[in-house]
């Protein structure tokens, strides 16, 4: 066989598909050499990133070929980045829109069963079906939840333990009221609006404190004023749901509409009589959570997405399912604990984002994630690529001494680029000197193409 082919190739043919062969890997490698010296010039030894550990991969899919691989095999915490896994989640299990509940009803009593929607009673979304029906039904209203068989804490593994009264680290839960947290409104030096107002009926001084921070103690709900000045109109401090989740939502729901609610906390009989409640478009909420890194609607949904799958709230067990279905194939194996990133448990690397965002666009189609992750100049990155030659759509990931951005880029040549740049322990005081040193970056290598 060995001889009869040779016979058959034209020696003067064969020799010249090696010399294009060796042309091509050449080109390659002098590209990829070529953008390694960009990132020495405008990245790695920018100030603020000396001597911090970085990782870089740009993949160019017109080309079907990788521009830059520096370190891309190398891990690191990713903080931020964590939501796009996150948000193949909601698109992959939560449907059109989110199913946020299950009812069913009797003669004289109406079920309902919370199923980790965060958009319940949040200021944020004027839909509020399961508000409606229970505003509306003469029967006893009944909340149940199946919560023997959940497997979560109402911090994920790694998160900061002193960060509880941060307003981005509300705690998680099968039934979620008000994000979870306390909304505080103030304006014409007066606090005029806090929702939910059940923790401050018994605080006397609440007109006589403006413009200043508010905390909590950790055990409890004991609220405070602090020193500190806080000038926003509107922020939020997380409520403790004192080791009793889902009686301390229906304590609230019970205040908030004056009606009396039953919980329940186990399930006599099928559930299959129960039918799904919807409530907001998944995209919608997907789009927010990018838009503004919002940890407690990622972390919800990974509870939404095991509820979906297992049949319970077990986010540990959902990311072993799902990293050993959806994942296999990628270039190396991660370590993933949360949805937000809010653990430095998470390590992932460059290299693993470009296949999850490649994935990402060819199971769920270009258009709708690009609808879903902020562009250059919008949400987190407001402050950049505003002057960008092409268009990027990205997200962003902040953590002491950790930063990163993933993505993928249309360039002026509508060449479209994948990218990830990580970057790990950096002393800079703050991530805007790496921020600009990666945006120096990718700007140059954007450029030419």
């Amino acid at each position: 066989m060995a001889k009869s082919f040779r016979k058959r190739v034209n020696p003067f043919k064969f020799e010249n598909l090696l010399r294009l062969l060796f042309i091509l890997v050449a080109t390659v490698m002098i590209l990829s050499a070529c953008s390694v010296r960009q990132a020495q010039k405008t990245l790695l030894s920018a100030e603020g990133v000396k001597g911090a550990h970085i990782g870089i991969a740009i993949y160019n899919d017109t080309k079907g070929a990788w521009l830059t691989k520096y370190q891309s095999d190398h891990y690191f915490t990713p903080a931020s980045n964590t939501k796009i896994l996150a948000t193949y989640l909601g698109l992959q299990f939560l449907g059109d829109s989110l199913p946020g509940w299950k009812m069913s009803e009797n003669a004289d009593t109406l079920f309902l069963m919370p199923l980790g929607d965060p958009s319940f009673m949040h200021p944020e979304f004027s839909y509020q079906p399961v508000v409606e029906f229970i505003k509306n039904t003469k029967k006893q209203v009944v909340i149940l939840a199946n919560q023997q068989q959940d497997h979560f804490g109402v911090f994920g593994r790694g998160w900061s333990w002193s960060d509880y009264d941060q307003d981005y680290q509300p705690e998680r839960s099968r039934m979620p009221i008000y994000g979870n947290v306390v909304h505080f409104y103030q304006s014409n030096q007066k606090m005029n609006a806090i929702k939910p107002f059940y923790f401050f009926r018994d605080n006397v001084d609440l007109d006589k404190v403006v413009e200043k921070n508010w905390t909590r103690t950790i055990s409890g709900n004991r609220f405070s004023s602090t020193s500190e000045s806080n000038k926003s109109k509107y922020f939020q401090v997380p409520f403790s749901q004192e080791n009793a989740p889902m009686a301390k939502a229906i304590e609230l729901l019970s205040d908030t509409l004056g009606k009396k609610i039953i919980f329940q906390n186990y399930i006599t009989g099928s559930t299959n009589s129960f039918k799904t409640i919807k409530t907001v478009p998944t995209d919608s909420l997907l789009k927010i959570m990018m838009f503004r890194s919002d940890n407690f609607y990622a972390d919800q949904i990974v509870l939404m997405a095991s509820e979906q799958l297992l049949g319970k709230m077990d986010d540990a067990a959902l990311i072993d399912t799902v990293s050993k279905t959806f994942f296999t194939n990628l270039p190396q194996r991660m370590r993933w604990v949360d949805g937000s990133g809010l653990s430095r448990y998470n390590l992932n690397t460059p290299e693993n984002y470009i296949a999850i965002l490649q994935q990402m666009q060819a199971k769920f189609g270009e258009a709708r994630v690009k609808n879903i992750f902020e562009k250059g100049g919008e949400g987190t990155i407001s402050a950049y690529y505003k002057n960008f030659p092409g268009t990027m759509y990205a997200k962003t990931g902040t953590l002491g001494g950790q930063v990163a951005l993933s993505g993928f880029i249309y360039t002026p040549k509508l060449q479209k680029l994948y990218f990830s740049v990580l970057v790990a322990n950096h002393m800079s005081p703050t991530s805007t000197q790496v921020r600009r040193a990666v945006e120096t970056y990718l700007t140059s290598v954007t450029k030419g193409l």
